[in-house]
């Protein structure tokens, strides 16, 4: 019995390790395409479906199209009423890997197939190219999947001749409601802990295949499923905006309202219409019949409720939006100290969690340039008061701080998953860009803090040092005007550019220097100011340097 159980348990992870193989092999293969996909979605409702669905189909992953949704809600790319109808799609989307295992793993002998996809894909993942990798990759995951499918039939058969099991199966039937509410549980209970209900799906089928629990607790169980796998939205969701955890709820809300009707006219109507639509008698005396039909049974009753519930709720869209906004009362606004875009530690999806950084970095880089823009603007207008001034800039300097620090723990956090040399040196390359930006935080800061002293001691540079300082700082703001807009590349070659301004800087630097010494030997510039003046030009410059080291990155000079 221990060995049958281990063997149960084996064949589980290992089609999960396919599961999550398979997945990020496809997501990886498919480029930017199914997020620029996503971006796009527009407030046409069927549209919305159709995306949410053709996406989770291809990568075999609702939580997976429902972690994307959340991050772009957050980011504010997509609204709530957007993201509610492509988590409807995603819902009939994952009901595409139950067709897949109902008809190729309980059809055909499965290492038929497993184990030449498995031999195929390691082989294919030599050969030196990221592209032809994510689909060996996904070839590699493919067969693990059914090859652990494999394993749990084969083991759960083994179970059906144990009386102890048959008598701990019997307790959990779907006989009356009662008993097919604390089935439903299970079925959510489990789906919660495994996080896929791919997974657990493919578990009730094996016990449906092998007799250890009829079409009606099948049918239960994956009433369960469809709740429990929201579990890993709602995760995603936690610490995020207020919009974000407003689309994991309404990924738990359609979930759950669906399962109360269905409840209410499981054996009565929903059954039978499922038995009249599907070829076959799942409930035949007949034990051969059964084990043939039933899986085609079960993939047809979870394709008919996520169906039919999204045929019911698509008019309802805007009030099951509203739903999720009473669940997570509060305004929409953010805040600029925390992350925005990241809205999850790690998941387990490489390029959502790259594309989620590159957002971040954007936006940093977004502050930086406005911490950048007061810091001139006080230098242009010395007369005015500083006191809100410095205040905000203080603040932005603690945003860019704290960004610093969060986005690179989760890079590093990211760094640690299986990823492809792209993904590896993107990653290091955004750990160097926000290193720099950081740095240029600081440079502003401290220019900050000498015109501050400047105003204090009342101290004035002389018109033509006014002028120096102001072309100084008009050419790092052209610096900065062309990294921002490239920041999250590693492919664009802005060197030439990059080269005239740095050039330029470090002229105006050495020019800015004799000028000024002049201007102290024909007594037309105090110590006092001079000092200033010189640790000023030196601020600018290192701003220069941090872009110039920025630019590099960008156009893919500076390898790590």
């Amino acid at each position: 019995m221990t060995s049958i159980l281990i063997n149960v348990v084996g064949g589980l992870a290992i089609f999960l390790y396919g599961m999550k193989i398979m997945s990020e092999g496809l997501q990886a293969a498919t480029g930017e395409g199914l997020k620029n996909i996503l971006w796009k979605a527009t407030n046409n409702r069927f549209k919305g479906v159709l995306t949410g669905f053709g996406i989770t189909a291809i990568i075999q992953s609702s939580s997976a199209t429902t972690v994307m949704l959340v991050s772009f809600v957050s980011a504010g790319l997509i609204t709530l009423i957007q993201a509610t109808g492509i988590v409807l799609g995603a819902n009939i989307g994952t009901t595409v890997t139950g067709w897949i295992v109902a008809i190729l793993g309980f059809k055909f002998k499965i290492n038929v197939l497993a184990l030449p996809a498995i031999a195929i894909g390691f082989f294919i993942r030599f050969i030196d190219n990221d592209k032809t990798d994510s689909w060996g990759d996904f070839l590699l995951g493919f067969g693990l999947l059914f090859f652990g499918l494999g394993i749990m039939s084969d083991s759960v058969k083994d179970l059906s001749g144990s009386e102890t099991i048959l008598n701990f199966m019997s307790t959990y039937k779907a006989t009356g409601i009662f008993s097919t509410i604390a089935v439903v549980i299970v079925g959510t209970v489990v789906t919660m802990v495994v996080q896929s209900s791919s997974a657990t799906m493919a578990m009730t089928m094996a016990l449906a295949v092998s007799g250890l629990i009829d079409f009606y607790t099948a049918a239960a169980l994956i009433l369960g499923e469809n709740i429990g796998t929201t579990i890993t939205a709602n995760i995603a969701a936690i610490g995020s905006t207020i919009e974000a955890r407003r689309t994991a709820r309404v990924h738990f809300l359609f979930n759950i309202f669906g399962v109360i009707w269905i409840l209410i006219v499981f054996k009565t109507f929903f059954i039978p219409f499922i038995d009249w639509l599907t070829p076959g008698n799942p409930f035949s005396p007949d034990v051969a019949e059964r084990s043939r039909v039933i899986a085609d049974h079960m993939a047809a009753f979870h394709s008919g409720f996520n169906i039919i519930n999204t045929l019911l709720f698509l008019p309802f869209i805007k009030y099951l939006a509203k739903a999720a906004e009473l669940l997570v009362p509060g305004g929409s606004k953010t805040s600029d100290t925390h992350l925005m875009y990241i809205t999850t530690n790690v998941v387990s999806i490489p390029s959502i969690n790259i594309n989620q950084a590159r957002l971040e970095i954007e936006r940093m880089t977004e502050i930086v340039n406005r911490m950048f823009d007061k810091t001139t603007g006080v230098l242009f207008n010395p007369d005015k008061k500083l006191g809100r001034e410095i205040e905000e800039i203080q603040t932005l300097e603690n945003q860019v701080d704290l960004l610093e620090r969060e986005i690179s723990n989760f890079l590093v956090k990211v760094s640690r998953d299986t990823l492809s040399k792209n993904q590896s040196n993107e990653i290091t390359s955004m750990l160097h860009k926000v290193n720099e930006l950081e740095s240029i935080g600081d440079q502003c800061e401290s220019i900050m803090k000498l015109l501050r002293r400047k105003y204090d001691m009342k101290l004035n540079f002389s018109e033509s040092g006014k002028k120096e300082m102001i072309e100084t700082a008009e050419k790092v703001k052209e610096f900065l005007n062309l990294i921002t807009p490239n920041i999250t590349s590693t492919t664009t070659n802005i060197m030439p550019k990059a080269e005239v301004i740095e050039n330029r800087i470090d002229e105006l630097k050495k020019e800015l220097r004799k000028s000024h010494i002049k201007r102290l030997n024909e007594n037309n510039c105090d110590v006092d100011s001079g000092i200033i003046f010189i640790d000023m030009v030196s601020c600018f410059e290192k701003i220069g340097d941090h872009a110039y080291n920025i630019a590099e990155t960008i156009s893919g000079i500076r390898i790590f």
